[in-house]
């Protein structure tokens, strides 16, 4: 305890992402020092029974908090001085948008932006809580992004944390969680790209687009989720989910008995057709947006999809942009206990991108 103090005192602090999925909590704690560095202390994951939370509403506040309990147990997150954020899913009822509101002389800017906010429909539900980022201005011009959610999601989240004696710095959207993953991984050079984050979930995809370094807009496709793809490649080759699964988590395309490895590879790429066509509604989406044939420089995929075996390879043969996973902790300073035999393998930490990008925001 004395420590701890004396490392708040001198400034440092920890920051704990938690990513609250369908089916698996994750997350990523991570020391942030006085001197600007950080480092990755903790990566870990905990499964989720079905139902559990459902569209991001807790449906099982029990099996929520047992699972939530035995994370903290096996990290040891008894932590008194922490910061704890959370994400919420921007399919599940969050708004998310660009506005550009200009500012008369003498107005107090904050006040009158979110007034501004709240007058464009579908911003105005009295029932919304609203937040906003400034991404630029232009003399009296002010570009923001605008988030909205139902309040009472917000209270209901607030309060759960609270029965776990656990008081919450924040509440994200989980598609900002990514980008902040994916702006700590990037080379100086590249913070300007015009990138396309798409995140592989259970049971959707979610798009992020960054532009000149910047959040441009967020997508939910309905296709192109594991287990659409589960799905089809069960169908193709006649076999049960649970062995596609299998064939996801270890890439090995020999282990289907009666089908050689070029048939069942065949197959896979049939069902990654559901992700290209989800990719490519993506980025017509991002055109439409900027007015003519405009696209990303660069496709990266993230989530439990993103190591698909040679679906990076396949999205950027047929989409024909680079194509790469955000393999989030790449640049980021690890414990060793982190990534490596004893830790997760590079190929499933794209499967934490959300939960680093919460953690690497100070407080």
């Amino acid at each position: 305890m004395s420590s701890s103090f004396l490392a708040r005192a001198l400034g440092d602090s920890q920051t704990i992402g938690i990513d609250i999925g369908h089916y698996s909590i994750k997350l990523v704690r991570v020391q942030h020092s006085h001197k600007g560095t950080h480092v990755v202390m903790t990566a870990d994951l905990e499964p989720l029974p079905e139902g559990v939370v459902v569209d991001c509403n807790i449906q099982d506040a029990e099996k929520l908090h047992d699972a939530l309990a035995k994370l903290f147990a096996r990290n040891m997150l008894d932590l008194e001085q922490a910061d704890y954020v959370i994400s919420i899913n921007g399919a599940a009822g969050v708004l998310v948008d660009q506005m550009t509101v200009k500012v008369p002389k003498n107005a107090k800017e904050d006040a009158f932006i979110l007034q501004m906010a709240q007058a464009k429909p579908p911003f105005d539900d009295p029932d919304n809580a609203l937040d906003y980022h400034i991404v630029s201005r232009n003399k009296d011009e002010v570009n923001i992004v605008v988030v909205a959610i139902k309040s009472v999601q917000l209270d209901n989240w607030a309060r759960f944390f609270e029965t776990l004696d656990k008081k919450l710095s924040c509440i994200d959207i989980a598609c900002f969680g990514m980008a902040n993953a994916y702006a700590a991984t990037i080379e100086p050079d590249q913070a300007e790209q015009t990138v396309a984050l798409f995140n592989i979930g259970e049971k959707k995809m979610n798009a992020v687009f960054l532009k000149d370094g910047y959040f441009h807009s967020f997508r939910t496709m309905t296709g192109g989720s594991l287990e659409s793809v589960a799905g089809m490649l069960a169908s193709h080759l006649n076999i049960d989910v649970e062995k596609c699964h299998e064939i996801f988590l270890t890439g090995d395309t020999g282990c289907v008995d009666g089908f050689s490895e070029a048939e069942v590879e065949a197959a896979l790429k049939m069902a990654y057709e559901e992700i290209v066509s989800a990719v490519e509604f993506g980025i017509r989406y991002f055109s439409s947006h900027e007015g003519g044939d405009s696209k990303p420089a660069k496709i990266l995929l993230a989530g439990g999809g993103a190591c698909l075996p040679n679906l990076c390879d396949y999205v950027s043969e047929r989409i024909g942009i680079e194509t790469s996973t955000v393999n989030p902790f790449r640049a980021v300073t690890c414990d060793p206990a982190v990534l490596g035999e004893n830790g997760i393998s590079l190929a499933l930490s794209n499967i934490y991108a959300s939960a680093l990008g919460l953690a690497m925001r100070r407080f």
